[in-house]
């Protein structure tokens, strides 16, 4: 396989990859409106080296946790 059929064949892949996403995001979504599905929002909390800062400093990780919001996708 030469050079330009390799790419080609990754750029037509990501084509579907990129169509296939959003019929997906757009089927999610009707789900949800009727029903079928819901989002399950979880709050997630993220701090550097997290049992580094348990062990020496117990006191000041909760300063530099973040929290982030996931959302995941759950068939009712």
């Amino acid at each position: 396989m030469d050079k330009n059929t390799h790419l080609g064949q990754i750029a037509v892949i990501e084509a579907q990859i990129k169509d296939l996403t959003k019929e997906r995001d757009a089927m999610r979504i009707e789900a949800v409106a009727q029903g079928y599905a819901t989002w399950t929002v979880t709050i997630r909390m993220g701090a550097p080296s997290l049992s580094w800062w348990k062990e020496n400093r117990p006191t000041v990780w909760q300063k530099y946790a973040k929290q982030s919001t996931v959302k995941k996708f759950t068939v009712a």
